[in-house]
């Protein structure tokens, strides 16, 4: 059960469904954003049971501030849930190294930062807790409907391996991880470049949510991951069809592929 827990990304979308979630379970949590106007406004609606921290997911600094401010104000941490991402959309020959930049920085750096700056404490602490990442179908296959956000799709690949090689890594301690995948949510996602960094090109505002990111409600989509979370699953997913559609499309290349290396040099080979 998860009792108290520490969410980036949490001032909107699939972060702040999860904190409310959590907090009508009953659970403390803390609404980690860089966006800390908004995180402070949403943990101000949840009540007592949530407070809000200022996080840059692009800078390992700010992580490791974070994580002494979450241990000083939980005690016993129970959940840490790696979920700001940020997205680009274009072709990855054509996409500017600074979005290139910005997109691994959040999406893949931040994981890995948050892991370097919880878990060691995690492990210390002795109770059984989990370091969960967000993914994306992405991280399964290439999404069709996905566009052709590129270095996304490579971002959340790239998590994918993370949380797979975090998991063997935490094989004989009392942290264990998953990575959560969903499809589409309706989330500020496209949208990103509102919180761009100076460094990575300063913030970009859309105004208008593209065609086909309009899915399902962060709400639901945070009960099916808490759901699986409490299932002990390490695979979490927000969608069935879609996922499944996602991964069997690679899947099937894959298992044909080696078919094929078989019929060409044995199956032992």
């Amino acid at each position: 059960m998860i009792e108290t827990a520490v969410i980036t990304g949490a001032a909107s979308g699939i972060g702040l469904g999860i904190a409310k979630a959590l907090a009508a379970r009953g659970a403390r949590v803390i609404l980690a954003d860089i966006e800390i106007e908004r995180a402070e406004a949403a943990a101000s609606e949840i009540g007592g049971a949530a407070i809000a921290i200022p996080v840059d997911q692009a800078d390992e600094a700010s992580i490791i501030a974070l994580a002494d401010r979450a241990f000083a104000h939980l005690g016993r941490i129970d959940a840490v849930f790696a979920n700001a991402g940020v997205g680009a959309g274009g072709p990855i020959y054509t996409t500017p190294q600074r979005n290139i930049d910005w997109v691994l920085s959040v999406n893949l750096m931040g994981p890995i930062w948050l892991s370097r700056a919880f878990v060691p404490r995690l492990i210390v602490q002795g109770t059984p807790s989990r370091f969960i990442v967000t993914g994306s179908e992405h991280s399964l296959g290439l999404p069709h409907r996905g566009g052709m956000a590129s270095i996304y799709t490579i971002s959340k690949h790239a998590v994918l391996g993370f949380a797979q090689t975090l998991r063997r890594d935490l094989a004989a301690t009392p942290v264990s991880a998953s990575i959560i995948c969903p499809a589409v949510v309706t989330t500020d996602i496209w949208n990103p470049g509102r919180t761009r960094h100076e460094r990575f090109g300063g913030p970009r505002m859309m105004t208008e949510r593209p065609a086909g990111q309009v899915g399902l409600d962060p709400d639901t989509a945070a009960t099916r991951i808490l759901d699986g979370l409490a299932a002990g699953e390490f695979y979490v997913f927000t969608h069935g069809a879609d996922i499944a559609e996602v991964h069997d499309v690679q899947s099937d290349e894959i298992a044909e592929a080696l078919d094929r290396f078989a019929e060409r040099y044995g199956a032992d080979a």
